[in-house]
């Protein structure tokens, strides 16, 4: 009897076969890009405290040395025609996953420069990830899905987390998240390998395009994969917003399932939704920003999926991967970067306009699904394989996850819970600005930051420099979280932008809140100041002002300014208290004109900033119609300021 041959692997496999692992390896290395992105903020405030240029040139070398990590990995390998194999991703992936793992274990000066390295090899294996899975018949559509994942993925996991990042985290959690993440991304590169062995499934190209990743992750940053962005922005509590854009980023998954290529008509419609849907996320304010960022989230993968189409190759070999993944990573942090610095050294335009011409040039680059003159070896249309039922499940974490994070991520709000009144004197307030949440030794404890709150027992908190999503602060919405771990009721004014301003946060019901937007002056940053009452057990109410006023020394004009409008904007009925960060020192004319208008400030002379080694006064709580007990400048490192704590009767 004659035997039968077996089966020719490639042969027996089914079409789909490898595109979910394909879709989840790349979903998870976006995971962890982004991750890193969010923490290089953190990390890159080390730099700023040398200067804006050497902070700037630190964020450049490291986002361009994604280039070297991918030219290293496949000289690593031996993929000298500089198209990555399965094995390129699995040296990368472990790489990446064992340098996550030691992040997650350092702190100061170590965790500043292994973090860093970290970034650029995160940026550089996706890139080297998407290049692999898009270089093939219909990867373009393939490597959209594992992207579009992958922010789903990112959002479900910081509503989780409260949006403070496990990277941040010394405890179990932190840990934990770690390990998943770093041991995911192992095995799913390791089953890649398998498969591609089994089936020959190797690429065939690298996209002309592949620049497009660096638009895409800047976006994704900023907005896409930002919760606390989307609930700042739309006013809509962080576990809500979360959700929507878990949901909204679901169906846009699902549109990427289509199995037939999108007409003209579509592609463009796509295009121009994306860059509306940017410009109003940033310009609109309310539900308007919410239905902004539900328009991305189901335009966005329809234009990633047709600019990463590989009809034609790009040139071979390790020099040009390179250039192209410096590309990305110069791409990815160049428009964050220029959004971000325009808070210091201002831009002639609007900085929302580098984010709305990073989306053009992402759109853009989606009109075009062909190349002329495409070669025959991977011209194919963009047909996605018939059985693409099992990627359907893989938005299942994501939800899961959103739906887990709902509670912890909505924000303690005034209610029936709240009591309408404070406690019986004398009260207690603790005024600080928290440096967007950023350690001079490079952390962001917001456990820390509320233990140390929690500690004083306050029944009112003034607070500046708080973020709610802002890149370069991690990213998390301190807002929310101080709010929920304090079990306060809380205002939040923005400043700068939407996503960085002042709170006010009470054990007891907080009404009649006012945000007083300052003058700009001679800049270089908006700034503003929040008026809310709080009600003494007795009934009397007590208003109470968090305000920041300008930080440069030179700049006591525009602070007398600030200082004046405020006073026309909210005239003083005592009892009253003004506390903040006024960047002005006793015996300064700032401080002279609130002692001339009635204000008066404790019998103390505490040092507030720098933090570390404190050498200047510039933080001040004042009253009209109160007596200070006492008042002191508690120690810490957790901001680049000390906390004023005061303690204060109501004047009968």
């Amino acid at each position: 009897m004659t035997s039968t041959p077996p089966a020719d692997p490639a042969v027996r496999t089914p079409p789909d076969a490898g595109t979910p692992t394909r879709a989840w390896l790349v979903a998870l290395l976006t995971v962890l890009a982004v991750e890193m992105i969010r923490a290089s903020g953190p990390l890159l405030d080390r730099a700023f405290a040398a200067g804006v240029v050497e902070a700037a040139l630190t964020a450049l070398g490291t986002y361009a040395g994604a280039g070297l990590v991918a030219a290293l990995l496949l000289l690593a390998v031996g993929r000298t025609s500089g198209t990555p194999d399965a094995r390129t991703l699995l040296v990368g992936a472990g790489v990446l996953g064992v340098l996550r793992l030691v992040v997650q274990a350092l702190g100061g000066g170590a965790l500043f420069v292994v973090g860093l390295v970290t970034v650029a090899v995160a940026v550089g294996v996706l890139t080297l990830a998407v290049a692999f899975v898009a270089g093939r018949p219909a990867g373009g559509r393939q490597a959209a899905i594992g992207l579009m994942l992958g922010c789903g993925l990112s959002v479900g996991l910081q509503l989780v987390l409260g949006t403070w990042d496990a990277v941040w985290r010394d405890g179990w959690t932190g840990w934990v998240v770690a390990v998943v993440l770093a041991v995911g991304v192992v095995v799913t590169a390791r089953g890649l390998v398998a498969f591609t062995a089994a089936s020959s499934a190797e690429a065939t190209g690298r996209p002309r395009r592949l620049w497009v990743l660096g638009l895409f992750l800047a976006l994704a940053a900023m907005i896409v994969a930002n919760p606390a962005f989307v609930a700042s922005q739309s006013g809509v509590a962080l576990g809500w917003a979360g959700l929507v854009v878990v949901v909204a980023n679901t169906l846009g998954v699902w549109t990427l399932l289509r199995p037939d290529p999108w007409p003209a008509a579509v592609r463009v419609t796509a295009a121009v939704l994306l860059v509306a849907g940017v410009a109003c996320a940033l310009w609109l304010t309310g539900i308007g920003a919410l239905v902004a960022v539900v328009v991305l989230q189901l335009t966005l993968g329809i234009v990633l999926a047709t600019a990463l189409s590989a009809h034609r190759p790009a040139p071979r070999g390790i020099p040009r991967t390179g250039a192209a993944t410096l590309v990305v990573g110069l791409g990815t942090i160049g428009p964050l970067l220029l959004y971000m610095l325009d808070y210091d050294v201002p831009l002639p335009v609007d900085n929302v306009w580098v984010i709305v011409l990073a989306a053009v040039g992402l759109a853009l680059s989606g009109l075009r699904r062909r190349t002329p003159g495409a070669v025959p070896a991977i011209t194919s249309p963009d047909r996605l394989p018939a059985r693409t039922s099992s990627v359907r499940l893989l938005v299942l974490p994501a939800v899961v996850l959103a739906v887990v994070g709902l509670v912890p991520s909505t924000t303690s709000t005034t209610g029936a819970a709240v009591p309408a009144r404070a406690a019986d004197e004398p009260l207690t307030l603790v005024d600080w600005n928290l440096h967007y949440g950023v350690s001079p030794l490079t952390a962001v404890d917001l456990e820390g930051i509320a233990a140390t709150i929690e500690a004083q027992d306050p029944d009112v908190v003034t607070l500046q420099e708080v973020q709610r999503g802002w890149v370069f602060g991690g990213g998390s919405d301190m807002a929310t979280w101080l709010a929920h771990r304090l079990g306060m009721t809380i205002h939040f004014a923005p400043a700068a932008d939407h996503q960085f301003g002042n709170a006010v946060l009470a054990r007891s019901e907080l009404t009649d809140s006012v945000v007083h937007a300052l003058p700009y002056g001679a800049g270089p940053q908006s700034r503003s100041a929040l008026s809310t009452t709080l009600t003494t057990a007795d009934g009397t109410p007590l208003r109470v002002t968090s305000i920041h006023t300008q930080h440069r020394e030179s700049n006591t004009p525009t602070r007398l300014e600030q200082l004046e409008a405020l006073a026309d904007a909210e005239p003083v009925t005592p009892p009253a208290i003004l506390a903040g960060d006024l960047n002005a020192e006793p015996g300064w004319p700032e401080i002279d004109l609130l002692e001339a208008a009635g204000w008066v400030a404790p019998d103390d002379d505490s040092l507030t900033s720098p933090a570390l080694d404190p050498a200047y006064k510039i933080d001040w709580v004042l009253g009209q119609g109160v007596t200070f007990d006492q008042a002191t400048a508690a120690s810490t490192d957790l901001s680049d300021h000390r906390p004023l704590v005061a303690t204060f009767t109501v004047d009968d």
